[in-house]
Order: C-alpha cells, then sequence, then structure tokens
C-alpha cells in the first residue's frame, strides 16, 4: 500500500496562512512606518524652518532699529554748538598758523574734551571722531595720531544722499576684540556748507543682546545660534554661539556662501566649525550683511530617531502577534473587519483623517469603500460647516463670532504672558450714501474691496474680521498704541489712494478709524472693544477721515 507523507512543510495550509499573515502585516506596517516617519520628518522641517524665519525677521528688524539708534545718537550730538561753532572756528583758521602752532588748536580741543565726556558715557561707542571732508581727524574722543586718515567709505556720497548718514565695513583692531564699524554723519554749517563728518567707531557686541532675544532660547541645552556675515567679503564676525577671532573676521565655506543666493529656506550643511546643522540664511538689506540661524542637526531630528526606533519595535511585535492570532484562528476576515472597527472608533471620536485599505473587492472589499466614501463626505461637509461658522461670506474675512473669539484669547495670553497687543475699530465714512447712490450691490462691492486691501496691508500675524455692516474690527498682534496709529494711518492712506469700481464706475471713500491699547486695568475683552468704539466715535466727530487714539479709559460718552 502506497504510503504519503503528511509532513508538507511551508506547503501547509497552517504555515502558508502564516507566512502570508506575516508578510501582509510587515509590508504594509514597514511602508506606514517609513510613510510615518517621513512626515514626521516633514513636519519638523517645516517646523524649524518657520521658527528660523520668524527669528530672521526679527533679527533684522532689530538690526535695523539699533543702527537708527546710532544714528540718531550721531544726529542729537551734532547739534552742539561745542561741534558746530569750534569746527568752523578751526576750519576759518589759517592753515600756516595751524602748522607753526606748537600745541593743537583751542578749537580742536574744546571738540575733543566735549567728545571725550560723550564717549564714556556710551559703551557703544569705542571712539567718536570729528572729520574733515578728506577724512582728516579734527578732533577725536582719545589721543591719536591726528594726520591719520579715517577710511571713509567709498560710497559715502550715495549713502548720505539716501539716509542722511553712511556706515562703513565691519573690521578689528588689535585695541578692541569686538568687530567695529563706522558709522557717520555730515556736519554742515549754518548756510547748508558740508564742513566735515561726526563720526563714531561702535562696537558691534551691542547686537548679541538683541540676537539672543530673538532666538527665543529661553536656557534650552541646544540653543539656536546665529551669525553675522559680512557679505562682501564672506566673512563671518558675530556669533551668539562661538567667539570669534579677536584679530580678524573668518571666512566662511563656499557652501555657506551660496546659501545667500538664493531665498531663505531651511538646508543641512557643515557650519563654520565643521559641526553637522540645519539652518538657513538670509541677506540684510538694511546693512549689507548676512544672517545664518543654525541649529544642531542631532537636536532637531533626535524625535525622528527615536520615533523610528519605536515604529520598528512595534511592527516586530505586532507582527510576531499576528503571526500566532493567524495560527491560531486562521481566519481571513478578521484583518478587515478589525480595519472597520477601529476606523468607525476613529470617526466616532472625531478623527476624520481616516482612509481603510481594501483588501479584497468582496462585501467587506465594498463596504470599506463604501465607509471611505462616507468619512470623506463627511470630512468635507464638516470642513464646510467649519468655514462657514468662522468666515464672512462677503468679504471672505473672519465673522464678528470668529474675531471676538480671537480677541478673547489675545486678551487671555495677555493676562498670562503680558503680551501686549492694540485693535482697531474702522468704519466706512457715508456708506449708506455709497448704498442709495449706486444701489447695495455697488457697497457689496466696496466691502469686498476694502478687505483686500486689509490683507496686503497687514501682516500674517494680524487679524482683520467684519464686525457688522460696514464696521471692521482688527487686531495687531504684539503691537504698542504708537505702533497701531502708524499701522491705522497706513491704512486710512491705502483705502483714501484706492479707486473702488463697481460696474465701471470709479468711487472714492474714506474711512475712520478708532484705536485702544490693551491695558493692565482691563477686565474683559469688551471693556478694550468699547474704548475703540469710542476713539472711532471720536475720529467720526472731527471730521471724519481721520484715525484717534486712546491711550487710556475715558468716561462713557455722553447720550
Amino acid at each position: 500500500m502506497e504510503k504519503f507523507e503528511t509532513n508538507y512543510g511551508l506547503l501547509s495550509i497552517r504555515n502558508r496562512i502564516l507566512i502570508f499573515s506575516v508578510l501582509v502585516t510587515l509590508i504594509p506596517s514597514f511602508g506606514m512606518g517609513w510613510l510615518l516617519n517621513s512626515m514626521i520628518h516633514t513636519t519638523i522641517t517645516e517646523k524649524i524652518e518657520q521658527k528660523l524665519l520668524y527669528s530672521g525677521n526679527i533679527i533684522e528688524r532689530e538690526i535695523s532699529l539699533w543702527f537708527k539708534q546710532r544714528n540718531y545718537d550721531l544726529h542729537i550730538l551734532s547739534n552742539s554748538f561745542i561741534i558746530s561753532e569750534n569746527l568752523a572756528g578751526y576750519l576759518n583758521t589759517d592753515n600756516k598758523k595751524k602748522q607753526e602752532a606748537s600745541s593743537p588748536p583751542i578749537y580742536t580741543k574744546k571738540i575733543a574734551t566735549y567728545l571725550d565726556s560723550v564717549q564714556k558715557q556710551f559703551d557703544d561707542y569705542s571712539r567718536l571722531f570729528v572729520l574733515d571732508n578728506e577724512g582728516q581727524i579734527v578732533a577725536a574722543s582719545e589721543p591719536m595720531d591726528m594726520e591719520q586718515a579715517i577710511q571713509l567709505p567709498t560710497d559715502r556720497t550715495e549713502q548720505i544722499a539716501a539716509t542722511n548718514s553712511f556706515k562703513g565695513d565691519v573690521y578689528f583692531t588689535g585695541k578692541d576684540s569686538s568687530p567695529l564699524i563706522l558709522i557717520g554723519i555730515p556736519l554742515f554749517s549754518e548756510k547748508r556748507d558740508n564742513l566735515g563728518f561726526l563720526a563714531a567707531e561702535v562696537r558691534l557686541e551691542g547686537i548679541l543682546p538683541l540676537l539672543q532675544a530673538a532666538l527665543f532660547n529661553n536656557g534650552k541645552e541646544a540653543p539656536l545660534c546665529a551669525a553675522l556675515v559680512h557679505l562682501k567679503d564672506g566673512s563671518h564676525f558675530l556669533s551668539t554661539g562661538h567667539s570669534t577671532d579677536p584679530v580678524t573676521p573668518q571666512n566662511i565655506s563656499t557652501t555657506i556662501r551660496q546659501l545667500f543666493d538664493s531665498p531663505p529656506h531651511l538646508q543641512s550643511f557643515s557650519d563654520y566649525h565643521g559641526t553637522h546643522v540645519v539652518g538657513l540664511a538670509m541677506a540684510l538689506n538694511t546693512s549689507g550683511w548676512g544672517l545664518l540661524i543654525t541649529e544642531k542637526y542631532v537636536d532637531v531630528f533626535a524625535k525622528v530617531t527615536r520615533s523610528r526606533n519605536r515604529n520598528i519595535l512595534i511592527i516586530c511585535s505586532f507582527a510576531l502577534l499576528m503571526g500566532v492570532v493567524a495560527y491560531l484562528f486562521a481566519k481571513q476576515i478578521i484583518t478587515p473587519l478589525t480595519a472597520l472597527t477601529n476606523g468607525s472608533l476613529l470617526v466616532a471620536n472625531g478623527n476624520l483623517n481616516v482612509c481603510l485599505p481594501i483588501h479584497k473587492n468582496d462585501e467587506l472589499g465594498l463596504a470599506t469603500r463604501m465607509f471611505n466614501e462616507m468619512v470623506a463626505e463627511l470630512k468635507q461637509n464638516h470642513a464646510k460647516l467649519e468655514q462657514l461658522a468662522t468666515t464672512d461670506s462677503l468679504t471672505q474675512l473672519a465673522n464678528r463670532k470668529e474675531i471676538m473669539r480671537k480677541l478673547c484669547q489675545h486678551f487671555e495670553h495677555y493676562q498670562r504672558y503680558a503680551t501686549e497687543f492694540s485693535i482697531l475699530m474702522i468704519d466706512i465714512d457715508h456708506f449708506k450714501k455709497i448704498n442709495d447712490t449706486y444701489g447695495h450691490l455697488a457697497g457689496d462691492a466696496v466691502l469686498r474691496q476694502l478687505a483686500m486691501i486689509f490683507q496686503e496691508t497687514l501682516r500674517n500675524v494680524d487679524m482683520a474680521g467684519r464686525y457688522g455692516g460696514e464696521e471692521f474690527l482688527v487686531i495687531l498682534a504684539e503691537t504698542s498704541g504708537e505702533k497701531a496709529q502708524h499701522t491705522g494711518e497706513r491704512i486710512r492712506q491705502a483705502v483714501e489712494r484706492h479707486t473702488f469700481i463697481y460696474d465701471n464706475n470709479p468711487l472714492k471713500i474714506t474711512i475712520s478709524i478708532g484705536i485702544a491699547r490693551i491695558l493692565e486695568e482691563e477686565k474683559n475683552e469688551n471693556s478694550l472693544v468699547s474704548r475703540a468704539d469710542q476713539a472711532l466715535y471720536r475720529a467720526k466727530g472731527n471730521g471724519r477721515n481721520q484715525v484717534v487714539y486712546i491711550a487710556s479709559p475715558v468716561t462713557p460718552l455722553a447720550s
């Protein structure tokens, strides 16, 4: 009698089900793990890029303000009669008498004494000079070779014509370990004749606190690092993370220099110390410098590495578990049925980003397809409802409910962190006249075009919403009252200059703006809106087409 082998090995149904179950578990799981890892990597990359861009914009603004403050200081000093009268006296002195004098003229002594007393009051100033038109030193805040000429920038004439001041390149001296820069302004006589220049040798270390504050490190173990680069010669001269060479600037690599040739976006490279970092490079228009903001690569993507290892462990454990389950039950229906159940639970818990895989084109496959279509339609309807609930259908700005919710969030944030903000209450002047003259469709066109002006004028961190009718409420984040006035005036002028079009008819309108800044005594956001309303009523009462700012609480208007 023929004897048959009963050991089929891998060909057995049991083993084939086990292998198939493990394979269908491992392949999608590893694929999903890779996809998840890629999504986390992309998310972290986008987040760090936004953070670096935000810090870079703040640094650029702070450096611009820092230069403006230095120029302002020099303009204040130049108004002193000690400088103007004595410099004029010195220049009017005969050259022969200057050469025959055994000691410096009394004019230069007075200027030098004045400069020395001023220089001691400012830590950022290394030396102060009064120069003639050829760059020769007339007087200085400390004794030095008066025959020595200061190296003025070759484009100072263009700089003075543009900004009424000039600044030179960054340099180092043996006297001072800080990088230095020469900033100056022209000196004029009463007849507007150019007498010379008032210049200051400024220590750039004064910028470091501004850089640190803009990076928001808050004492982290792996903080951001900002470095300033001289774009003309590609030298790095100031950094928050590492001290520079006290004698000469450090040259950066060609790879880093090429980063400044393209728009700022996150890239991975080795910095000037050879450390693998991620960062971005951006040119600072106000100073002719470049800004390089970096963070160590291992610190940025440490979460991705931990998540990848954890996912591998989870996937392997799950594959083993599924193999045991497949070996015991051998029921192919469990996998799609479990997926449908889990997907239903996710949807029931509010997660609409569910798309279940369809394994077979059978009854369960049809049910899974219908489930996916139902979830997709539910997600689409949910998005439409959410947009309708928060957006004004005419202007596409936030509606009153949404703008008041954002205002409440700003107020709560102010109570917790004392981050100031301001609001603008805006009303269209004589809007009823437009509706009565041209019809309500013309009024709608004006509202839509006015909303576009708001979107073009405001920053990304600000928010505008339709408060009601022709009234709009604008929230200016991290903005003082004075800055809010500038913003309001800019909006008012933009509206006044704009020609509104309806049915090929040009319309000119104006707006009135009331401004209020958050105060410590503010109990809720409604009192802030009330003050902005009072400022708006005052603007209308004063003749319209103007901006009114109420800095402190006022008594209610008489009825």
